[in-house]
């Protein structure tokens, strides 16, 4: 098969065998009219249909200099630069920037909450850990319960080139906001609770009242009831409810949540409401429940039978955060 002649190169053929008009060339050449006048203006000019050639590619010499300028600015939480943005500002393209960040250790991730383990915290973390290896059959009978919120839209971008997502602080949001109480178990999901309102004590204590008969159905031989240690968890009345009607209620570490698999399930749904793009807090609730609701057992149970290696992972990490 011949090669395709360029519509300049026949254009300037035709224009020199006599057709020197707009329309003549669309005739001929088919060259739309508006492409055949810039034609003509150019070869009357004495311009051929020939492109200049590019001038070579020059390589950019990775120095030292300039892989500290790059780092640097990766690191600045001053300003969040894209690889796009830092590249621009170093004469570099945003692939050789790239390149450099991963070269010296940075990775493309979203911020993770930073950690306060201290060494009492970690030991906590070791000994629930070894316990619960005791009794792994007791997370079949668990609650795991928490809160989340979701936002309309964020101020900054979740993402950033960072050594570790761990040792970053979170951004900052706005716009229309719920707050969601959801609890998981073995044998299904508790329905779920959103509201608008901060949470207070006496708005915990009416869920979990009105979510205890649920509990009862799903286990009625008894279970285990789950809730980190949250300031409205720890109040009096709550503790009083709970050591009165909760059959058995586990201890959990503080500084714990890369532990609890509901915050696998949290982020799974963030994940799905942010493709719906709900643009009203009417819509955001509607596609938090919508997604809540296909939550099954056969959905819940890898993250239960995750349990076992959560904690021998920590034990091996000597209570350190782990990547879960």
């Amino acid at each position: 098969m011949s090669e395709k002649i360029p519509p300049k190169m026949r254009a300037q053929v035709l224009y020199e065998a006599g057709y020197k008009t707009p329309k003549s060339l669309l005739r001929r050449g088919g060259i739309p009219v508006s492409t055949g006048k810039r034609y003509i203006r150019d070869f009357k000019e004495g311009k051929s249909w020939e492109r200049k050639p590019y001038a070579p590619r020059k390589n950019t010499k990775v120095t030292p200099k300039l892989v500290r300028k790059v780092e640097k600015k990766a690191k600045d939480r001053a300003r969040i630069w894209s690889s796009r943005t830092i590249g621009a500002s170093e004469g570099i393209s945003h692939t050789l920037a790239q390149t450099i960040m991963k070269d010296v250790g940075l990775h493309y991730s979203k911020y993770k909450r930073k950690m306060k383990l201290t060494p009492e915290v970690k030991s906590n973390r070791v000994k629930f850990a070894r316990d619960m290896q005791k009794s792994e059959s007791d997370w079949g009978f668990t609650f795991i319960t928490d809160e989340c919120s979701f936002w309309l839209s964020k101020s900054k971008p979740d993402r950033l080139w960072t050594e570790d997502p761990l040792k970053e602080d979170g951004t900052g949001v706005h716009g229309g906001k719920v707050h969601c109480w959801g609890g998981i178990s073995a044998r299904g999901a508790l329905k779920l609770e959103i509201f608008e309102s901060n949470m207070d004590s006496d708005d915990y204590l009416g869920i979990i009242k009105k979510k205890r008969p649920q509990m009862t159905n799903l286990y009625p031989e008894g279970f285990i009831w789950q809730q980190d240690g949250s300031g409205v968890h720890r109040a009096n009345k709550v503790k009083e409810y709970n050591y009165k009607n909760m059959p058995q209620i586990l201890d959990w570490p503080a500084y714990s949540p890369d532990l609890s698999p509901i915050e696998n399930i949290w982020g799974w749904l963030k994940g799905e409401v942010s493709k719906d793009c709900p643009k009203t807090v009417y819509s955001l609730k509607r596609c938090i429940q919508k997604h809540w609701n296909r939550i099954n057992v056969e959905f819940l149970a890898p993250y239960f039978d995750s349990m076992p290696d959560r904690m021998a992972m920590v034990i091996e990490n000597e209570g350190g955060k782990i990547n879960y």
